[in-house]
């Protein structure tokens, strides 16, 4: 705004005197016509000192213009004036000593300012002298005749300012609106993705939490399918893991744009960067070309724990292209769920180690003794019956003589197998100690504990075994069964009277099942 008027009145300074200098030439042209009328009249005016016609001829000359005309001879006589009558021109003084008058005479032009007493103005005045006539024009204006122009250029400069302002305030009202609106806008997009961001660090963190608490991968899967399509939304996907016999088996999946079916997945893809050896876990897997998309539609990144190789990610998104962004937070998820695998594997080793002979692999005496507690504790509730065998190899001391600890070893790993193939997945086998094995089979009654010892005794009798290109001798093994509740109702007892079934079976010459005895009470009552 103060700009806008030091601008103003540098301007109208500015035309005040341009429009003085034009008026100043403007009244030197009409002073001169006025001298040219005069030189043109027919009647010559020196003759008369004080002649009507030039007082006529100024009042002529005037009205070509707007200027007042005044003649006045060298003495300073006023001789004729445009806007006085002829007895005011009479009585007018002398104008001898008027500035433009004596300049005039001095120099042909005079120029001068000054205040009006008769016309009570401020004037300005031209004066120009012909000496061959003797007379001087003098044209005048007042002052404020060019006042209208600097006004009507005040008031165009005002509405100009005004116009400006408003056309100022108008786009920097809009352009405020515009920066407000993509303020907000911007604003809700960074609080849209911190919300969107710190939605996924909440996720990512209970994910992890959770699979922290996992103890086996059944739970594992259960968490990865419930919070995988919360964290990345966009995408399908399937997660795969290697399985205790090194074959690579799904864990979950999750999406429309799932196309994994058994044994028909792209392995050109999965096995990028991994080794010969590692490449064989999967080699039962076949390539399914067909439904594999295009790789900016299709992720796939391998789980790892150190050097070891767990399993894979695979995700996909038929309709949209994998942005970079959504590769980035996929990779640091692959880093948890890599994690995760890892440390469920590492627990079951550890349960593993604690909980199983390392030998055969068999539950060790410790766990079969917490588990069988648990078991006669649910028959009891049940009212169900509970199997115990009591296993022992027949003169196996003589077999690891004779033929050495490692193919007793052997032995003990043929047998633990004959154990797994054979049994339920309920049935509790482990290595009681040495040579001997005991057996705890839930819900089992007399008839069938004796057919399972009878069918395992057959099983490894009829192995045929051999060691470093030996056939060795077939191994038999005599059994000890006890029923819950008929032998007995606690763990310690039902163990002991196995155990002296085991020691009759012994004494009858080995290679059988015994059924312990029942109490004398007991046969009492029955």
């Amino acid at each position: 705004m103060i700009i806008f008027i030091i601008s103003m009145v540098s301007i109208e300074h500015h035309l005040k005197k341009t429009l003085q200098i034009q008026f100043e030439q403007k009244l030197g042209v009409v002073a001169s016509f006025a001298l040219s009328s005069v030189n043109s009249m027919k009647t010559p005016v020196v003759a008369i000192p004080l002649n009507l016609s030039i007082d006529l001829l100024a009042n002529e000359v005037s009205h070509s213009g707007d200027a007042r005309i005044t003649y006045i001879n060298k003495n300073g006589k006023v001789l004729g004036d445009s806007i006085l009558t002829f007895d005011q021109v009479a009585a007018s003084d002398n104008h001898g000593n008027r500035q433009e008058v004596i300049t005039a005479l001095e120099s042909g032009k005079g120029i001068a300012t000054r205040y009006s007493t008769t016309l009570k103005k401020e004037m300005i005045y031209v004066a120009i002298y012909d000496q061959k006539l003797g007379y001087i024009a003098r044209a005048s204006m007042p002052l404020n005749t060019f006042d209208n122009v600097i006004l009507n250029l005040r008031l165009n400069f005002i509405f100009i300012i005004v116009l400006t302002l408003t056309v100022t305030v108008i786009f920097g009202y809009l352009a405020l609106k515009l920066i407000r609106t993509s303020v907000l806008k911007e604003r809700n997009l960074q609080e849209g993705m911190v919300i969107t961001r710190t939605r996924e660090i909440t996720l990512l963190q209970t994910m992890t939490t959770l699979l922290h608490g996992t103890e086996n991968m059944l739970d594992a899967a259960h968490i990865l399918s419930n919070i995988m399509p919360k964290l990345l939304p966009s995408l399908s996907g399937v997660i795969f893991f290697i399985n205790d016999e090194e074959r690579i088996q799904e864990l979950t999946h999750w999406g429309e744009d799932c196309f994994y079916k058994p044994k028909c997945i792209s392995t050109t893809c999965w096995f990028n960067n991994i080794n010969k050896r590692s490449f064989n876990h999967f080699e039962h897997i076949q390539s399914n070309t067909d439904n594999c998309c295009q790789m900016d539609h299709l992720l796939y990144i391998n789980l790892y724990a150190g050097t070891e190789l767990l399993g894979g990610l695979q995700f996909i998104n038929k309709k949209e292209v994998i942005s970079e962004e959504l590769r980035n937070t996929a990779q640091n998820l692959s880093e948890q769920v890599s994690t995760a695998l890892a440390n469920i594997r590492l627990k079951k080793q550890l349960r593993n180690q604690a909980s199983r002979d390392p030998l055969t692999n068999l539950y060790n005496r410790r766990f079969m003794l917490e588990s069988f507690e648990q078991a006669l504790n649910r028959a009891e509730r049940h009212e169900s019956n509970l199997a115990v065998l009591m296993i022992d190899l027949d003169l196996f001391k003589q077999f690891n003589d004779r033929f050495g600890h490692e193919a007793g070893d052997m032995i003990l790993q043929e047998v633990a197998k004959q154990f797994k193939e054979n049994l339920r997945l309920e049935d509790i086998a482990c290595r009681y100690g040495g040579e001997e094995f005991c057996i705890v089979c839930p819900d089992t009654g007399l008839r069938e504990a004796f057919t399972l010892a009878e069918k395992l005794r057959s099983c490894i009798s009829k192995q045929i075994l051999i060691f470093k290109s030996t056939k060795l001798e077939p191994v038999t093994m005599s059994i000890g069964i006890a029923i819950f509740p008929i032998h007995a109702a606690t763990s310690t007892e039902l163990m002991a009277q196995a155990d002296k079934a085991l020691y009759v079976a012994k004494r009858k010459g080995r290679n059988c099942s015994v059924v312990a005895q029942l109490k004398t009470s007991q046969q009492q009552s029955k």
